[in-house]
């Protein structure tokens, strides 16, 4: 019975966990995580014609599982929550003399009544030696598409 309990929990945690992350690239090895503050991102809601921007304040409500709540619009008519999942992740392979940075940005859109909805991505950046890039921009559609949430990361 306890094997069939441990057998359960890989199945409902560990395997749909895996199913999100890209492989590593070949011949680069974990350096770490990359720490990341508050002030070190930045989010911008923007709807694809233009028509709407967004300034967005966020919390780092669960540094340990890499998650954000961030709002925009406070203070207007048009408020829009999301929970944000980003991580960062450095590599470096002695070998070949590269770096790289795996970024992973997940955004659940918490408007979205009753089902939450949501979109993710997995991008792996690879540079020619120790190179720590001076801002990175990401941005994952939201709402079906008709927007998107920017993010803005300044690794230090």
């Amino acid at each position: 019975m306890k094997t069939l309990k441990v057998l359960f929990a890989a199945i409902l945690f560990v395997i749909p966990a895996l199913s999100f992350a890209a492989p590593v690239p070949k011949g680069f090895s974990k350096v770490g995580i990359k720490a990341i503050q508050e002030d070190d991102v930045k989010f911008t809601y923007m709807s694809n014609d233009g028509e709407i921007r967004l300034n967005c304040a966020h919390v780092y409500d669960r540094p340990d599982a890499w998650d954000w709540d961030v709002w925009c619009g406070k203070g207007t008519n048009m408020l829009r929550v999301f929970r944000v999942h980003f991580l960062a992740q450095q590599f470096y392979s002695a070998k070949a003399d590269k770096s790289a940075i795996e970024i992973l940005y997940w955004v659940t859109d918490r408007d979205q009544v009753p089902t939450k909805m949501f979109s993710s991505t997995t991008t792996w950046l690879q540079f020619k030696g120790k190179v720590l890039p001076e801002k990175l921009e990401f941005s994952q559609g939201v709402e079906n598409d008709y927007a998107y949430l920017t993010l803005e990361f300044t690794p230090h």
